[in-house]
């Protein structure tokens, strides 16, 4: 009986095996080795590959198609399953062959599953596996149920569209924005509450640049990178200027070890002024990239190439010495600039050594921790339970360095968070600044972050002040610390040092004259 079973087991096993071989051969692509091979053989050998050989290789590439196209067809589309890149492109082929037999059309989706934070409690492999699978389920019923939804890669998703009559752009954004609420509803999951964000390019049958699973995947592709760029649950769609713009990436991408390497990328420095007294509180350093190319570059430009080139830790080494560098120099000029902002990312703020790290280089130049501000992210305190990132926050704050929350308002965390991690000063949002003067929402919404934050003694900065009116609002509404290009863009050092000294001599022309030029 036991050998019954286990001889039973190994032909099931066998044939699934063979099954999987025949729906991922392309066997018609065989036919010209075996045609080769009976040429050299003799005629005999020809005319039986011609009568034999190539039926059989005809009627397996037929029976694959069908099995691979009849999935959608039947219902039985493979959702959830992990496809290797070349599987997924014969079966988006497949998808476009029925749909040219039938007069229909399709569009190809990719959600880039990102930002996962757990309250109370700690992250892992496991658990990621769960949260991936609860996503794909949530996204599998907002959507048809011939719709593929494939694993394609760590945190990928690929939602393939059977064939329908309508793939137009408000059709498929309908559908990302029932994918997108999906994957944003929190998951509870062993009793720890997860949020997800996720970034999404798509690319119809009409957009792609060629009727061709690779070429529908390529788009996606690009699509998807830009909006990863992006961030933010930021969606893009495939046209032929975001393919010049992946190339561009690319390019910087082989570029940006030697850009580091040779100084091509340094700070600049964008003023911050108290709103009352209108002096300067400090500067925040802000990276910029003299491209011999493409010109002068901002962060969001080239990041991306620094972070999977896995220098952001190099960059910020770049960073941190460029601001102690220029406050040493601005004392030696007697110029009055109490501190520097440097941002540190989230890959440089899982360094163990972090922390004693930037201690060494402030005592090195010889000045004291808290000239210099650590700007982080908002969504960094969400991470309360990550022990070196903890660690390193509460070290550093314990040396003297100034903490400032950067873009507050753009995530999840709250006051309480803050709190918890002993920032001295929030950033608002530009989001939450433009347009303030004239939208009473934002102010209402404004003033009372200004409140809390006043009542836990944290000083608030307003970033993206851009005109003299929402300056005057701010002002009144008693924000004490201004940023923005209405007061002064981001400036090399040395024009950030003209600007600092016009400024003590209250030369208002000259800070007039330098406003448009030389910055980014």
């Amino acid at each position: 009986m036991d050998q019954d079973r286990a001889q039973s087991d190994i032909g099931s096993t066998l044939a699934q095996r063979w099954a999987a071989l025949r729906a991922s051969v392309d066997w018609v692509l065989l036919f010209p080795a075996f045609a080769a091979i009976a040429w050299l053989i003799g005629e005999t050998a020809v005319a039986m590959v011609l009568v034999v050989v190539l039926p059989v290789l005809l009627a397996l590439q037929g029976t694959s198609r069908r099995g691979r196209a009849g999935d959608l067809s039947e219902g039985t589309t493979p959702s959830g399953q992990q496809m290797h890149r070349l599987t997924l492109q014969r079966f988006i082929d497949d998808v476009l062959e029925d749909c040219a037999r039938r007069d229909r059309t399709t569009a190809v989706l990719q959600v880039r599953v990102d930002d996962l934070h757990v309250a109370d409690g700690e992250w892992g492999t496991e658990i990621s596996e769960k949260v991936m699978d609860r996503i794909i389920q949530r996204i599998a019923a907002t959507i048809r149920g011939q719709d593929g939804v494939i694993r394609s890669g760590d945190g990928c998703l690929t939602i393939v569209l059977a064939p329908t009559r309508r793939a137009d752009l408000p059709v498929v954004m309908n559908i990302v924005d029932r994918v997108q609420a999906a994957v944003a509803e929190p998951i509870s999951l062993e009793g720890r509450s997860v949020r997800v964000r996720s970034c999404v390019g798509i690319c119809s049958e009409a957009m792609a640049p060629a009727r061709t699973g690779a070429a529908l995947l390529a788009a996606t592709d690009c699509a998807l990178r830009v909006a990863m760029r992006q961030g933010d649950d930021a969606v893009r769609a495939f046209n032929p200027d975001l393919r010049t713009q992946v190339e561009t990436d690319h390019k910087l991408s082989t570029q940006v070890d030697e850009a580091l390497d040779r100084g091509d990328i340094l700070p600049w420095f964008q003023p911050q002024i108290d709103s009352v007294t209108g002096r300067i509180v400090g500067f925040e350093a802000l990276a910029r990239w003299d491209h011999p190319e493409f010109g002068l570059l901002g962060p969001d430009q080239f990041l991306p190439s620094v972070h999977s080139a896995g220098r952001m830790s190099d960059l910020g080494e770049i960073m941190l010495r460029g601001s102690l560098e220029a406050i040493s120099g601005w004392d030696k000029l007697g110029l009055d600039v109490p501190t520097v902002g440097v941002n540190l990312s989230l890959e440089e703020l899982s360094d163990p050594r972090l922390a004693d790290r930037l201690i060494w280089q402030v005592d090195r130049y010889d000045l004291a921790p808290k000239r210099v501000a650590i700007e982080i992210l908002e969504n960094v305190t969400l991470r309360e339970n990550d022990e070196i990132i903890v660690h390193n926050i509460n070290q550093l704050r314990d040396a003297g360095f100034h903490l400032d929350l950067d873009d507050f308002g753009t995530g999840a965390a709250s006051i309480s968070h803050i709190a918890r991690f002993g920032v001295h000063r929030i950033k608002l949002d530009r989001s939450f600044v433009h347009h303030i003067d004239k939208d009473d929402t934002q102010r209402r919404i404004v003033r009372a972050i200004l409140s809390l934050a006043d009542n836990l003694s944290i000083a608030t900065l307003a970033e993206g002040v851009e005109t003299q009116s929402e300056r005057d609002t701010l002002t009144k509404m008693g924000c004490p610390h201004l940023q923005g290009f209405g007061i002064a863009r981001p400036m090399p050092l040395a024009d950030a040092t003209t600007w600092a000294l016009a400024k003590r001599r209250g030369d208002a022309s000259a800070l007039h004259q330098m406003r448009p030029h030389g910055t980014a």
